[in-house]
């Protein structure tokens, strides 16, 4: 995590360098008449320097008054999935502060953590935590998980808060080393059930593709795949292919859209790879090797899980899907 630390006084500047040891990776911010040794001097005043770095950081730390904090934040905020942490602590070192993003965020988390290094009081005031319930953003964030609607996250955990009793249904494979449900049965005499589904991130999806081909083509392709067997584009970990598609900007641009990293693999990766799907001693004259996306799928994988599906060819383009096992990292 990348943590920015602003501080606007003397003691305040003290005490951020007492914090950066606590978290390391941080960048502390101070204002030009405080300002001495490892910090950066904030250009335009603390508002302006906020403005422009609130969003670059996962842990926003504020050395001050709450009240001033909250000024500071008056116009960026938006919703607690995209929103970064903010933690804030008084000058003294006597409490902090989990003021934003506490679950998705980790504010929660930091706060307790920063807390017992500099020897303050860590103050949290979400509910759940304050009655000991779980809430489903923490639960989503503990499995590694995207929520499906923050809407309904929030109805259910208010349910929890408000002292309803709520299912907890996970993938088998987390118990019992089974495959992930696609269905669920649900046995209730209430009227209204809220429903909040986690979608692990475990689908690994290797891409092999001919010349030039378009983002479009690509999106294509990986969506008739997903659909064909019932899953969830949000649940795509990482993309996959060979070396020789560095440059092909279909596939880059698709993945960029998809928010997806892509890892190319080398050729001697690929020749590394034995006992998978019948090779193409077409692809073999083109590129050297017998196969792409399959063997890619299993190298950009934990490779604890198994393939969904080892071939899938539309229009010029393969994919793979490969499905790790749930909670593994």
């Amino acid at each position: 995590m990348r943590y920015a630390i602003y501080s606007v006084s003397k003691n305040g500047l003290k005490k951020a360098k007492e914090l950066k040891e606590a978290v390391l990776e941080a960048d502390i911010y101070a204002i030009e008449k405080y300002a001495e040794g490892d910090c950066i001097v904030m250009q335009g005043g603390l508002k302006n320097t906020v403005n422009r770095y609130f969003n670059l950081y996962e842990v926003n730390i504020f050395v001050m008054a709450t009240g001033i904090a909250v000024r500071m934040l008056a116009g960026l905020i938006k919703t607690k999935d995209v929103d970064p942490a903010v933690l804030v602590v008084d000058e003294g070192g006597n409490f902090v502060i989990s003021l934003l993003s506490g679950h998705l965020g980790g504010a929660n988390e930091q706060c307790g953590k920063i807390a017992k290094f500099i020897g303050a009081i860590p103050v949290v005031t979400t509910a759940s935590d304050i009655g000991g319930s779980l809430a489903v953003d923490t639960l989503s964030q503990k499995l590694k998980t995207k929520l499906d609607c923050l809407e309904s996250a929030k109805r259910v955990t208010s349910l929890m808060v408000n002292g309803e009793r709520v299912l907890l249904s996970l993938p088998d494979n987390l118990v019992t080393g089974r495959e992930a449900v696609s269905g669920a049965i649900v046995v209730s005499n209430r009227k209204k059930l809220e429903i909040s589904q986690l979608v692990p991130q475990n689908i690994v999806l290797g891409i092999g593709c001919r010349k030039d081909v378009t983002k479009e083509q690509v999106l294509e392709a990986v969506e008739i795949s997903m659909d064909r067997y019932n899953l969830r584009i949000d649940s795509i970990r990482i993309l996959a292919s060979a070396w020789i598609k560095k440059e092909e900007l279909g596939l880059l641009e698709a993945a960029n859209e998809l928010g997806k990293k892509v890892l190319f693999f080398e050729k001697e990766e690929l020749e590394g790879v034995g006992g998978l799907s019948q090779e193409s001693e077409f692809v073999r004259e083109k590129i050297g090797v017998g196969a792409v996306s399959e063997p890619c799928a299993y190298l950009a994988s934990y490779k604890n899980g198994g393939f969904i599906a080892r071939k899938i060819k539309h229009n010029g383009i393969t994919v793979s899907i490969y499905e790790e096992e749930f909670g593994y990292e």
